[in-house]
């Protein structure tokens, strides 16, 4: 009876296993990526604001890409956010998306024939993100 016991253990075990391994297999196959629907708040502490590079030539055609992340408490980005640069009327931005992505992020790329040295400040609605970027357009 012992010996019955065991064998219909171990059977048990390789079924979850197999159980396991196809749920693991669907989820990594057939989904791809996961991902969600945040409708989480926007928390403007965590969000953030980058260029790269800092500086470029001011002949209307060198450009310096601004990324924003909106993020929520939890450091996960936010998807179809309207967000906005304050800039001077004087520089041009060329923008491929209109909203955040599924990771929150949305780029902006910023050109001007006119040297200065600005302080991007991106906004979400009313609100603005409390980072700043300074770049220069020499």
């Amino acid at each position: 009876m012992s010996h019955r016991r065991s064998l219909v253990l171990i059977l048990f075990l390789i079924l979850t296993l197999l159980v396991a391994l196809t749920l693991i297999y669907r989820t990594t196959v057939f989904f791809g990526k996961a991902t969600t629907l945040n409708q989480s708040p926007i928390a403007l502490e965590n969000s953030y604001l980058f260029a790269s590079p800092l500086q470029a030539k001011a002949d209307g055609k060198e450009q310096i890409r601004i990324t924003a992340f909106i993020l929520d408490g939890r450091g996960l980005g936010i998807p179809n956010q309207t967000v906005t640069l304050v800039l001077p009327p004087t520089v041009t931005v060329l923008s491929p998306l209109s909203t955040t992505d599924d990771t929150g992020k949305i780029t902006f790329d910023l050109s001007t024939p006119v040297g200065s040295k600005i302080e991007v400040q991106a906004k979400i609605g009313i609100n603005t993100l409390p980072q700043k970027v300074r770049i220069i357009f020499y």
